[in-house]
């Protein structure tokens, strides 16, 4: 802002001149104290000037009645995990509310490194969506599995001093933090000494770790599963950022923890929310309504979605209806439904009732190597044996729908010529993980429960964090060919049956997003949805984001990258049998 639009928009304020823009008629959602006022909102330049009567307005908008709401806030996101990129991901949920997230290009990143990340930054420039973008700080997570590139403390650096980042994404290897490895405190520092926000990514450390994270600096954790875990951070002087994604649902449970006294250090996350689920049930606006279902009142619960989030992430213009902050707001029919009638961005209406009413840019082109990333050796039917021992137990990832921690268990197979033989009976399937990125061959296999499959296969290479192919199944030659596929389609997934493709969805774009038209996308997700059932699947949660997250080796506890089974408590790899 210059002196001249700072001196506009104080006259406009002080009735000296007249107002771009007023709001008539509505009821404002005052943040600050959890009430609501009747008053006009005045606005010029993008930003609220006034709160009061302003008879006289350049253009009026009469709100009959409706509620006027900050706009909404999602304090993490990865937006690859919509599987399409932030032009389209904008169209989904600008509708919905949400105009500013912060996000972490993390998958993409492990698949393209700081140039996959410059990328994401370009494509989330210009839009009604403020895109916050985070520089990924575990590329690759952990030293457990093999991805596509690093992102090194140089290349953090480089992009701080390029200008478009806006802080240091989750910090997932806590060891790294705790042990003061040279290449994280590095890229501590850099965040640090430019004054930029550290996300934090605590799941499972004890209060002692907890210390260390916030002293390193990262105020912010989306990973507390628990009141007490929730509390802890609190008490640490950390914002606890309620996770509710398609995955992982974590609001129920850390709702007992928010009171009166500590509810201003909660906001609200989606993490990974699939496509389907932001169209049907919604992003931050979805949690809102379950928060007020749950019992949370309407005015805390958009508090959280709102003020909570900005002060978070030190957005000074941003999560309230006052003067001097971003004309970024609602109008909201009903608070307990929060039904969102329209949207306005720095002044400009961009939807109504749910449907975008100006065009948003095309997307930019992604890079080559972005587009064409899957690079597999090839796999045979002998490379999925699974050599067992019929008189021992083995040891089995049990996954759950609707969390994305695993429990180790030990149970008795089956046991067919030396090899395991996936039992649907006992909801026994094999699990594998191919590497893709750099042929190196490596396949890692184990036991998964919990995936409820009675005849075929599931694969895609959406694997967090390193992204290499996934599958469960219940014999070889679907898990095979299945797998084959998505290496033919440039990465995506499938579901098939007794070796035959029934349905798939290509994400061309680092095997992580579709280059197509989200509504298209979503037809493709729906042909899934149906051909699971020819499969035996007839639950009502996604099994390919349970799947997604039984590689990723900083959740607890049990999981599998492509050299092996590995222990999150213990940090190993270890046997399947001992």
């Amino acid at each position: 802002m210059n002196a001249e639009t700072l001196k506009t928009t104080i006259a406009a304020s002080s009735k000296q001149s007249v107002p771009d823009l007023v709001i008539t008629n509505g009821k404002v959602i005052d943040v600050f104290n959890l009430t609501i006022i009747e008053a006009d909102v005045a606005v010029s330049d993008g930003l609220i000037v006034g709160i009061g009567s302003y008879p006289e307005a350049k253009q009026r908008i009469d709100a009959k009645g409706a509620y006027i709401s900050p706009g909404l806030i999602d304090g993490h996101i990865h937006i690859e995990s919509a599987m399409v990129p932030p032009e389209e991901f904008s169209k989904i949920v600008v509708p919905k509310g949400v105009t500013t997230v912060i996000a972490d290009p993390h998958e993409i990143a492990n698949v393209g490194g700081a140039d996959a990340v410059r990328y994401m930054m370009n494509a989330a420039k210009n839009l009604p969506l403020d895109i916050k973008m985070m520089i990924p700080s575990c590329v690759p997570a952990a030293p457990f599995e093999h991805n596509g590139a690093d992102v090194p403390a140089a290349d953090v650096k480089a992009l701080f001093e390029e200008g478009n980042a806006f802080g240091l994404g989750e910090v997932m290897n806590y060891p790294a933090v705790l042990s003061g490895e040279t290449d994280m405190l590095e890229k501590i520092l850099s965040a640090r000494a430019g004054g930029h926000v550290i996300d934090g990514h605590a799941a499972g450390l004890d209060i002692y770790a907890l210390n260390a994270y916030r002293t390193a600096g990262i105020r912010n954790d989306h990973e507390a599963v628990t009141a007490e875990e929730a509390l802890e951070r609190i008490r640490r002087g950390m914002y606890v950022l309620i996770r509710e994604g398609t995955a992982a649902k974590d609001l129920e449970a850390l709702l007992p923890a928010i009171t009166p006294a500590n509810a201003r250090r909660f906001a609200f996350a989606t993490d990974d929310r699939h496509l389907d689920h932001l169209i049907k049930e919604g992003s931050i606006d979805g949690s809102i309504r379950k928060a007020i279902k749950l019992g949370m009142s309407e005015l805390q619960a958009i508090q959280l979605a709102t003020l909570n989030a900005a002060e978070a992430f030190g957005l000074q213009d941003k999560g309230a209806i006052a003067p001097g902050y971003e004309a970024t707001f609602l109008l909201v029919d009903d608070l307990k439904t929060f039904t969102v009638e329209a949207v306005f961005v720095k002044g400009e209406q961009y939807a109504t009732n749910g449907q975008l009413v100006q065009n948003i840019r095309e997307s930019i082109e992604a890079p080559e190597h972005l587009l064409k990333s899957m690079n597999m050796a090839p796999i045979s039917l002998q490379d999925l044996k699974l050599p067992a021992k019929a008189d021992q137990e083995a040891t089995i990832i049990e996954s759950s729908p609707g969390s994305i921690i695993t429990k180790s268990i030990k149970e008795s197979i089956q046991v067919s010529e030396g090899c395991f033989q996936p039992d649907p009976e006992k909801n026994q399937l094999k699990l594998t993980v191919v590497e893709r990125h750099k042929q190196r061959g490596n396949v890692g296999l184990g036991i998964v429960k919990g995936i409820p499959i009675q005849n075929g296969a599931i694969v895609s290479t959406v694997a967090h964090d390193s992204h290499n192919v996934i599958a469960c199944g219940t014999d070889d030659e679907s898990i095979l060919a299945a797998i084959n596929h998505v290496k033919e389609i440039n990465g995506g997934m499938a579901v098939v049956k007794e070796g035959t493709v029934v349905a798939s969805l290509s994400l061309d774009l680092a095997g992580l997003m579709s280059t197509k038209p989200h509504k298209v996308v979503q037809k493709e997700i729906q042909e899934l949805e149906h051909a699971l059932k020819a499969i035996g699947f007839h639950e009502n949660w996604d099994p390919f984001l349970t799947l997604a997250f039984l590689a990723l080796p900083v959740i607890p506890t049990l999981k599998l990258t492509d050299t092996g089974l590995f222990d999150v408590l213990q940090f190993k790899h270890i046997p399947i049998q001992s």
